[in-house]
């Protein structure tokens, strides 16, 4: 199998984080940053990831993990609490 790698960001990512969110029984492992194209999240013990908008922003985040989450209240409270940690940070 033949492959090359196109290009290497590692300095466009920053602004890194992992926290452990608990909703409803669960427990979600998030790391979100920041990247060339925005920002980002994986939560690798559900197997997803995507991108974020700004971290206060909670109303886009909600949307953009919902949509692999399949809950909306879970993701509502990871986007709450990626903008409250976000606040933190400031």
């Amino acid at each position: 199998m033949e492959y090359k790698i196109a290009h290497t960001w590692d300095d466009n990512i920053n602004n890194v984080h992992h926290i452990t969110v608990e909703y409803n029984g669960n427990s979600y492992s998030v790391i979100f940053g920041r990247y060339i194209n925005g920002g980002f999240f994986s939560v690798p013990n559900w197997g997803v990831g995507g991108e974020l908008g700004q971290f206060c922003d909670t109303f886009w985040n909600e949307e953009s993990l919902g949509r692999v989450l399949k809950s909306k209240r879970a993701a509502k409270a990871i986007a709450l609490a990626i903008a409250e940690f976000g606040e933190t940070e400031d």
